[in-house]
């Protein structure tokens, strides 16, 4: 049934259904903070080169880790907005929208069209048995199961996607090999991405991320080991935390994630990301309305106390895994 909302431009507009009422009202409601995201994303591009330069002077190599530490914390904003241009939330120009995706990804080290590929593919199967790292059933090996949990969280998950960058530059065929697909996890993310299309475009950004990191270490006197710490460390602090969000939530693709506290200050550096339930409920809407959408009362416990029951290891689980629902994105 046809139904009439309110004047704009000077005329009343027809929307069709439900579900387009909700969208009109959520893009005018809810806009793409630009001048913010381009203020963070100058910030953090900045603070990477001074940090890098900084590090190439220092021959101290405790200070050397806390550069790189701070040079960790300084990605986690480029990775929240990395993760917006995937849902086309970081402006509202989609050339530019792509453009700044693929500029945060080069300094990430990764395919921007690989990452909105495998991120799209999360929220279809968040919480399934092919993304199911902090459960196990009980015929599953126990052993493989920690490991395959502790191996992602020390850095093995950001090293698969510095890996990922290589092969579909110069390899990109053996990217869908049996050899990665056997792992269920991997190949998840995987499917799909054998398009022909896509896997031109994927190895394009590849070689252009590679260029990029080329001119990075030019800029600071061919530095490798200086570089390589840096991203080691960042590595650690990305994969580390990479899952909290949804660790022992519900099995349920759209509820399955958290709307987890962290202090004041560390919203500067997550954007929101870690109210990850609202944003699974709400995949559209730009990280700063994200808080609007938390129920008041709403039960909610601590970023750092998930962090700390991840590190326990995984648990069995007795649940199946959900079957997605239709139109998710």
């Amino acid at each position: 049934m046809l139904s009439i909302i309110g004047k704009q431009n000077a005329g009343f507009q027809i929307v069709r259904n439900a579900n387009e009422l909700r969208l009109r009202f959520m893009n005018e409601h809810y806009t793409i903070p630009v001048k913010l995201n381009l203020l963070i994303i100058v910030s953090c591009a900045a603070l990477y080169c001074v940090l890098l330069r900084i590090g190439m002077h220092t021959h101290s190599w405790y200070l050397e880790l806390l550069l790189g530490l701070a040079f960790g914390v300084v990605l986690m904003p480029v990775y929240a907005l990395m993760h917006e241009a995937a849902h086309n939330s970081l402006h509202p120009n989609p050339a530019w929208n792509a453009f700044l995706g693929k500029l945060l990804c080069c300094l990430f080290i990764v395919s921007y069209s690989f990452f909105r590929h495998c991120h799209l593919k999360h929220h279809k199967k968040n919480r399934t048995d092919e993304e199911m790292w902090d459960l196990y059933y009980e015929h599953q090996n126990k052993w493989l199961r920690y490991g395959n949990l502790y191996l992602m969280m020390v850095g093995v998950g950001y090293l698969a996607l510095c890996l990922s960058v290589i092969l579909f530059a110069f390899a990109p065929g053996l990217v869908n090999t049996s050899f990665f697909k056997r792992h269920t996890e991997i190949r998840g993310f995987l499917e799909g991405s054998d398009d022909v299309h896509k896997l031109r475009t994927i190895q394009l950004e590849s070689i252009s991320v590679l260029a990029f990191q080329l001119v990075v270490l030019w800029a600071i006197d061919w530095n490798v080991s200086v570089w390589f710490v840096f991203y080691v460390v960042h590595g650690f602090v990305w994969s580390s935390q990479n899952y909290i969000n949804h660790a022992f939530s519900p099995r349920d693709i759209i509820n399955g994630a958290h709307n987890l506290k962290v202090p004041v200050w560390l919203n500067f550096i997550y954007l929101n990301f870690n109210l990850h339930l609202a944003h699974h409920q709400n995949p559209k809407i730009p990280w700063l309305h994200l808080p609007k959408f938390i129920k008041s009362g709403e039960g909610r416990f601590s970023f750092f106390k998930n962090y700390l029951r991840l590190w326990k290891g995984p648990r069995v689980t007795h649940e199946p895994s959900p079957k997605p629902p239709a139109n998710i994105l």
